[in-house]
């Protein structure tokens, strides 16, 4: 067990190290990186477009409104166009989020009357929260690009921290394996 356990917590360790590459190259490189990362999920809606014409050549059903064509063929389009602009996904991304952010809480919104009406306390608190977390949809939407390169930069922090955290813990796992050893046995 001891020889298993220290060959994960190596694998660990050399993951960890590779996010902290990811991380820091997320907050120092980051209009590269959103670049990379839209060159990738451009590929992948390529693929996902070209499997599912593929799929619906293999399998065709005439009765089904949004057939696999239809829906490949929009994928590939929109992995072109990620490709050929991919600011459009830097703009996208916040975008998208921000709507999602304002949709869910303008249902906690009402969720925060119902409490009201209900004369729970707490429905003040679910209120302020859910108009912060509107203005911040409204912040992400209306500024996409500092949006994506914020929310990058913050990614790539949270991946290097979490990476260092692992590095410590590894490291003390590895340091105490004869006890860990014997608690599982």
């Amino acid at each position: 067990m001891g020889k298993k356990f220290s060959r994960l917590m190596n694998i660990s360790l050399i993951t960890s190290v590779i996010f902290i590459l990811i991380g820091l190259m997320l907050i120092f490189y980051t209009k590269l990186s959103l670049d990379i990362i839209a060159y990738i999920i451009a590929f992948i809606l390529i693929m996902n477009g070209f499997f599912n014409i593929i799929d619906d050549y293999k399998n065709f059903k005439i009765f089904y409104f949004f057939d696999g064509f239809t829906s490949g063929l929009i994928s590939i389009i929109l992995g072109i166009i990620v490709i050929a602009n991919p600011n459009y996904f830097a703009i996208l991304l916040p975008t998208v989020i921000g709507l999602w952010f304002i949709l869910n809480s303008t249902f906690k919104l009402r969720m925060a009357l119902a409490l009201k009406d209900s004369r729970n306390s707490y429905w003040i608190l679910t209120y302020l929260l859910s108009l912060l977390t509107i203005i911040v949809g409204l912040c992400l939407i209306f500024n996409p690009e500092v949006a994506s390169l914020t929310l990058t930069r913050v990614i790539g922090l949270i991946s290097v921290i979490y990476s260092i955290c692992d590095i410590i813990d590894s490291m003390i796992f590895k340091k105490n394996i004869k006890s860990i050893a014997k608690i599982f046995e």
